[in-house]
């Protein structure tokens, strides 16, 4: 009986994982704000460096890599994997001690699952510059 409960687990776990892999995103970013302005350089440089480039996030860390990243030096935390009803959300920080230079750092991730397209919304805060564009499961 042991033997069974414990296949079961470990059968169920892989299960979730392979299921998860397969919904993994890859997104693409359409624009940029910041909170001081959607213009001068330093919004350009952003425009130019960002908009239309490509990032994936792996749905079971929420480790994003690409042209966006969350994971610099900790770890990101998925705090929701998104549903039919809720958006898939991801969070992250870098304080000052962990490598974050003069200040800390905030990455915050949201994309919207519950929407019937393929194409899913994102939007992406590395601490006050957002990103938005969409996402599709691959």
């Amino acid at each position: 009986m042991k033997h069974r409960v414990a296949s079961f687990i470990i059968g169920f776990c892989w299960t979730l994982t392979a299921v998860a892999a397969g919904h993994d995103y890859k997104c693409v970013i359409e624009r940029v704000s910041s909170a001081s302005g959607d213009s001068g350089n330093s919004h350009q440089f952003y425009v130019d460096n960002y908009v239309g480039r490509e990032f994936s996030v792996d749905r079971v860390s929420g480790v994003m890599a690409g042209a966006l990243k969350n994971s610099y030096v900790t770890k990101p935390e998925v705090i929701d994997f998104g549903s039919s009803e809720n958006s898939y959300k991801v969070i992250a920080t870098m304080r000052v001690d962990q490598g974050a230079g003069a200040g800390s750092s905030v990455y915050a991730l949201t994309i919207e699952e519950f929407g019937s397209d393929n194409e899913k919304p994102f939007v992406f805060l590395m601490n006050a510059t957002v990103f938005f564009g969409k996402c599709e499961h691959f």
